[in-house]
């Protein structure tokens, strides 16, 4: 998904709030810039779990791990390695992972 689905208004942001409200978020990944053929903006894997114990959603800001190519940026084994490893431990490491709680996300106005 673009970036920009995770902080527009209007009914992406009626959206995101009942999604969010009904705890199907488990993690969110933001990805670097030029990936994927066609566009060069910055993209995010939003993971969605049924069932979840508790109702934190798991941040990885993945955007500098990257290698960068003539035309598309490329993910190297590393980078993937990396967010793997983050993403089954859910520990915060400083500017790169966080759980961020309900709370919190919905006092920023669900962004």
């Amino acid at each position: 998904m673009p970036h920009g689905v995770l902080d527009r208004g209007e009914s992406e942001g009626l959206i995101r709030q009942r999604i969010i409200e009904n705890n199907l978020i488990d993690t969110i990944i933001g990805l670097p810039p030029n990936l994927f053929y066609g566009t060069s903006i910055p993209t995010c894997l939003i993971i969605l779990k049924n069932n979840k114990k508790n109702k934190d959603i798991f941040f990885i800001d993945a955007s500098e791990e990257y290698d960068k190519g003539k035309r598309q940026n490329k993910l190297r084994e590393e980078d993937i390695s990396k967010i793997l490893t983050a993403y089954r431990k859910r520990k915060d490491i400083l500017k790169y992972c966080r759980a961020v709680s309900f709370e919190e996300i919905k006092a920023n106005n669900y962004n």
